[in-house]
């Protein structure tokens, strides 16, 4: 039954994402503006459309995870890129310095271990911390 639900939810992504690709293709072709104003336009729009389709994945994992799908905690959506997020934690908590938030691919475990030991929390509530930034 979890993986008919999974799999459900996989084909509804994927249409809204199809069906986002086939609306900027066609008010591309169908524009009646000038160049600028149709690149401003679409710019717009595709902000749009990427906060769309984040707020969906986080809704789906958040989903995820209250039906006990997924551990809790278990996915991090971040708004924006690294380098922002680790202003605003230096910002927030001035007792981090760059090497508590120096991120290496392969390595989160030691930079989750490095935040918990530092602001004394677990690795689900500093998640809740960096994706409500």
């Amino acid at each position: 039954m979890i993986n008919n639900m999974n799999d459900e939810k996989g084909k509804i992504l994927l249409a809204t994402l199809a069906g986002i690709g086939v609306g900027v293709a066609a008010g591309i072709l169908l524009a009646p503006n000038n160049g600028l104003d149709t690149r401003d336009s679409l710019k717009r729009t595709l902000s749009k459309a990427g906060d769309d389709l984040e707020r969906t994945v986080k809704n789906f994992m958040d989903k995820l995870e209250r039906n006990k799908v997924t551990d809790d905690g278990s996915s991090l959506v971040m708004r924006g890129s690294w380098d922002d997020v680790k202003g605003q934690l230096k910002k927030n908590y001035a007792e981090l310095t760059e090497d508590d938030l120096t991120y290496v691919e392969g390595q989160e475990d030691e930079l989750w271990g490095r935040l918990q030991q530092k602001l004394g929390k677990t690795k689900n509530e500093i998640m809740k911390v960096i994706r409500d930034l």
